[in-house]
């Protein structure tokens, strides 16, 4: 169960002077969630609808059930609810609740701080070792780097929970301590935080083997801890799941511009000229989407790459797309790179 639970609920027997008591605990969101013997939610519970309860005559001492609302908006774990929540704040509401397939209470989600419900487990990669971040990185990991005061590991971080992401996988080797000391089990920032240990370096995706077996959501997502981006991942999700695909890469656009006319040739023939053309080319942005079954796929041990992880799956004929980036996005691997996002920050809407 969330952190946060235990704060917005009440047992639907408890009084209403009880309930009262609660919302106006520090933090709270003026909203209670009703829970019967079995835990399962049976309705909401607002400084209103206590309100309107006392003019009608109903005493502070009787059960909170009495006066909460039964038909309230909630969403199923495991599913995608984007759409939902953004019909639901155009209405208004503020909170909903995350029920598990029983109905019992995981989590809340604040809509006025979440932009979408992610049903995807995270996996951010953390273990490099920064060396073109040299000095910076002789005693600090690259992921701790701040930008703005703020490390860009925490940045990726706050950006998942945005999207409602609950469960993150960190990837860690070089002064490890540091990561985990700062984010601990993840409770402090609202989320779940679970390591993976990397004895020696593994690639850019090696490490995940070490989630074979491990219980996770059906879909993966994968990205690298020292990218900046505002990629909208809610979006990347639904053209994902619409595409039906079985691994998705975003890419950035790659502009080469030619300083001279470039012939088009069949043969020996010229069929054309262009005169000082641009080519797009799409590379890899280092973020990925694809189902959690294909985990199985990865060697147990060894280097393994994103890159060879790709060309695998494409091999098997597995349905591949790609999701073009149209924002922002910096690769944090260079001095040069980290010092231009120190200022890049203040123009980008991160979360």
């Amino acid at each position: 169960m969330h952190p946060q639970t235990d704060l917005h609920s009440i047992s639907d027997k408890q009084t209403l002077l009880t309930a009262m008591a609660k919302m106006g605990q520090p933090g709270h969101l003026r909203t209670l969630f009703l829970l019967d013997d079995e835990g399962k939610v049976t309705g909401t519970l607002t400084d209103g609808d206590i309100r309107r309860a006392m003019l009608g005559g109903v005493q502070l001492n009787e059960p909170a059930g009495t006066c909460g609302f039964k038909n309230f908006r909630f969403i199923t774990a495991g599913r995608d609810a984007s759409a939902q929540l953004s019909e639901w704040k155009a209405l208004g509401i503020r909170v909903v609740p995350v029920l598990d397939g029983n109905g019992k209470l995981l989590r809340i989600l604040d809509l006025n701080s979440v932009r979408a419900f992610m049903p995807v487990t995270a996996v951010i990669m953390a273990g490099g070792f920064g060396k073109r971040l040299q000095p910076l990185t002789d005693s600090v990991p690259k992921p701790m780097l701040p930008i703005k005061g703020i490390p860009i590991l925490e940045i990726n971080i706050r950006r998942l929970l945005s999207f409602g992401v609950e469960h993150i996988y960190i990837a860690v080797n070089y002064l490890k301590e540091q990561i985990m000391d700062h984010f601990g089990d993840g409770s402090a920032m609202g989320c779940r935080i679970d390591y993976i240990h990397e004895d020696e370096p593994r690639g850019t995706i090696g490490a995940l083997s070490e989630l074979q077996g491990k219980t996770l959501r059906n879909d993966m997502l994968l990205f690298n801890a020292d990218l900046l981006s505002n990629i909208d991942l809610d979006e990347m999700f639904r053209f994902y799941s619409s595409a039906q695909a079985d691994f998705c890469m975003g890419s950035i656009p790659y502009k080469v511009n030619i300083p001279f006319a470039v012939l088009e040739l069949a043969d020996h023939k010229i069929t054309g000229i262009s005169e000082k053309p641009t080519y797009t080319y799409y590379s890899n942005a280092g973020f990925y989407l694809f189902k959690s079954a294909l985990l199985q796929k990865l060697p147990k041990s060894g280097f393994y790459n994103a890159t060879d992880f790709v060309e695998k799956l494409i091999e098997e004929g597995l349905n591949m797309v790609q999701f073009p980036i149209l924002g922002y996005w910096s690769d944090i691997g260079s001095l040069e790179e980290y010092h231009k996002a120190q200022d890049d920050i203040q123009y980008l809407d991160l979360y």
